[in-house]
């Protein structure tokens, strides 16, 4: 099998298994859902080491699962995968979960170049044996080393060649979703009864230090679940071999001389002098985002302007083109007086107004619950004054979704936190900032 076939079977099999990927791996294959669990582990103690907190680039995302854990840590959270049936469900997770700070984006990592700022990143995650799904390795690690800030810490997982489940010759099969295939650039993956053999490269662990090391400063390797991996799934029926298992494959996991465990899981910093950073909020930091992510500063200052009919008389722009951000309140009890209710910034063009019917369906609330944020609801909760608000520098609990009728548009006008400026954007550069999501939520005027 050359590799682009197995490429092509993987993305079929992500597809296949999109909307049933954490329940049935972590349910079928107790091994494989103990790993899941390991996963979100490491990634919950390594990303306390990050030199800061503003943002975190999740590669291989799937349908969220990690991401959402570093969407609680991080200030934004940038998340890519191959599979658009993944980024579906990924994306309609984050709007379930009222989580504002996640771009999901469909991109293969290692075919489409990432356009991100070098040194824009906090943390790099590549989990489930990302990095043994990439023909190239050494480039792969290159990529990651230059979206790193310095001190940035990165997270790789690969299959390891010397697993030993891959080594006996068993009579049964295990609880394990795949494994890797002997001699061959290949993964066996079971699903629902069917087998994909898709594109993998599994590696000893001596390869993986030696190539984390080109790059990064290691600061934990191990394996898992060395144990779990090797008994069927009916064992698992009984809880105290769960524990007795799981409480195995932790102590076994830093064990090197061993090694055994069918994922590497390495943990690496990128060398140099952290920068410190102010806390800024509103308009100050409408500018450090704009200057984090190499955008423009394309203002046009003018006298204070109160609505949209004096926005657009000032800067002579077509109405359409000019974004109005509508910040909608969603709360159980709307005739009680909810102090934090759950916030979601929309951002319509400004000849048509915001369809609350809508709204409540896109959100899957009663219409009742959907109401216009109040101005202490505004300022208090975002750090920016009503009649100036940006369609982005949200706090990271508050979802941005913009029109569909926008995303039409090459470039748009915006606030900035001023009443005084506005912004000319382009709908790629909006996103970047933002991480908006797409809906159709206005109607006439």
């Amino acid at each position: 099998m050359d590799w682009e076939t197995g490429r092509a079977e993987h993305l079929k099999l992500s597809e296949a298994v999109a909307g049933q990927y954490d329940e049935i791996y972590a349910e079928a294959n107790f091994a494989t859902g103990s790993y899941m669990n390991y996963e979100i582990q490491v990634l919950d103690q390594w990303s306390r080491e990050a030199p800061d907190h503003d943002l975190a680039v999740d590669l291989g995302c799937g349908t969220g699962r990690d991401t959402f854990v570093l969407a609680k840590r991080f200030d934004q959270v940038y998340a890519y995968d191959f599979s658009p049936k993944m980024i579906e469900v990924a994306t309609r997770k984050k709007i379930r979960g009222a989580i504002g700070n996640v771009l999901f984006e469909v991109r293969d990592v290692e075919m489409d170049p990432l356009d991100l700022p070098a040194g824009c990143a906090s943390l790099v995650n590549s989990a489930f044996g990302m990095g043994s799904f990439v023909q190239n390795v050494e480039e792969f690690l290159r990529i990651v080393k230059r979206l790193l800030k310095p001190q940035g810490v990165a997270i790789f997982s690969f299959y390891n060649s010397a697993a030993l489940v891959n080594e006996l010759n068993l009579q049964w099969r295990p609880a394990l979703a795949a494994r890797a295939t002997d001699g061959e650039d290949a993964l066996r993956v079971d699903f629902s009864g069917e087998e994909y053999v898709v594109a993998a490269r599994a590696y000893a662990i001596r390869e993986i230090k030696r190539k984390i090391e080109g790059n990064f400063r290691i600061l934990s390797l191990t394996t898992f679940p060395t144990l779990s991996s090797l008994f069927p799934q009916e064992l698992f029926a009984e809880s105290e071999a769960r524990k007795l298992c799981t409480n195995v494959d932790q102590l076994l996991a830093g064990n090197l001389d061993i090694a055994a465990g069918p994922y590497i899981v390495a943990v690496g910093r990128r060398e140099g002098r952290p920068q410190c950073k102010p806390e800024v909020n509103g308009y100050e930091l409408v500018v450090r985002l704009l200057n984090r992510h190499n955008i423009p500063h394309d203002f046009r200052h003018h006298a204070p302007v109160r609505n949209m009919e004096e926005v657009e008389r000032t800067i002579q722009a077509d109405r359409g083109e000019l974004v109005k951000s509508i910040l909608v309140a969603v709360s159980d009890d709307p005739k009680r007086d909810d102090l934090h209710p759950q916030l979601y910034l929309f951002g319509i063009p400004a000849d048509r107004k915001l369809d609350f019917g809508r709204v409540a369906r896109y959100l899957g609330k009663p219409r009742r619950c959907v109401i216009a944020a109040t101005q202490s609801h505004v300022e208090e909760l975002t750090g920016f004054t009503l009649g100036s608000v940006p369609p982005f520098g949200m706090p990271k609990y508050v979802p941005v979704i913009l029109d569909e009728r926008l995303i039409e548009k090459r470039k748009v006008w915006c606030g900035t936190g001023k009443i005084t400026e506005s912004l000319r954007i382009s709908i790629e550069d909006l996103r970047r900032l933002s991480s908006f999501s797409v809906a159709a939520i206005s109607k006439p005027l």
